[in-house]
């Protein structure tokens, strides 16, 4: 997975980690949450090695199912030339969401803005 800036995420029981440092044999991560001390260290294939600290606030697993479809969409959007409201559809179609993740899934015309703004203006 990854951030909406392209850098590179660890999903781990349900909590999401960015990258903050990488070695030759190892890459450290630190929890999203800015306010989160929870910190872990992998190997360069991601394999876990050890954690510090613990998290500070619960799971968000529905959040990490929106990410997946958004990056999906956006994925499809950029390889393919099907309209958007089309692979909204039936990306949403294909997700299997908890009713709580399709509670907070974008709207289609949400996607299609963001997704306009991330491609078009970035040229």
């Amino acid at each position: 997975m990854f951030s909406q800036k392209g850098k590179p995420l660890l999903v781990m029981d349900n909590f999401v980690f960015k990258l903050n440092k990488t070695t030759n044999t190892n890459k450290y991560y630190q929890c999203e949450n800015p306010q989160c001390t929870m910190t872990l260290r992998t190997d360069i294939n991601d394999v876990l090695i050890g954690t510090k600290d613990d998290h500070n606030h619960p799971p968000e697993p529905e959040q990490i199912e929106v990410r997946k479809l958004k990056h999906v969409i956006k994925e499809r959007e950029k390889n393919e030339t099907t309209p958007i409201p089309k692979i909204y559809d039936e990306e949403t179609a294909r997700f299997y969401l908890t009713s709580l993740a399709m509670a907070i899934v974008p709207s289609q015309g949400e996607i299609s803005t963001r997704i306009f703004v991330l491609l078009f203006l970035k040229e």
